[in-house]
């Protein structure tokens, strides 16, 4: 049997563990976003928020005040530990909220996949997650990244 040595089972065990860490987020834009509303009117906690208005802290524009809102979300902690990852929250969650989202002011919406891995990068989505951010009409966004 291919399991029969200690030797064996280790190398299939490191070769199904080549996935180090994945990033998972969606960056909402819009002249008019207020995350603060979305927060509110969804119960949803966004990241990285920036209201219209809000001095900017850090970039090029850092002391000017924005002319955009923006806000980041990212499955919770607990769903990061996920077999996906956290994709099939983020996916169902984004699916039930998109009206609100986009009534909030969202213009734009970014879904980003952030892939650390060790030797190979092997991915495997859900068809049910697929399909819910294929029928959104989002763009789906997969980087890569050797993780030395």
């Amino acid at each position: 049997m291919f399991w029969s040595s200690k030797e064996n089972k280790e190398k299939i065990e490191k070769w199904f563990f080549m996935i180090m860490k994945m990033d998972i987020r969606c960056h909402f834009y819009g002249e008019e976003f207020s995350p603060k509303v979305v927060e509110q009117l969804t119960g949803l906690t966004l990241v990285k928020k920036i209201e219209v208005g809000e001095t900017l802290r850090v970039g090029i524009n850092k002391g000017n005040a924005s002319d955009y809102g923006c806000g980041q979300l990212c499955p919770p902690i607990e769903f990061q530990g996920n077999e996906d990852f956290g994709l099939g929250w983020m996916a169902l969650n984004l699916s039930k909220q998109i009206e609100v989202l986009r009534r909030c002011g969202t213009e734009k919406i970014e879904f980003i996949i952030g892939v650390w891995y060790d030797k190979q990068c092997n991915l495997v989505f859900e068809p049910e997650s697929l399909k819910l951010i294929g029928e959104l009409g989002i763009p789906l966004q997969v980087s890569c990244y050797e993780d030395y």
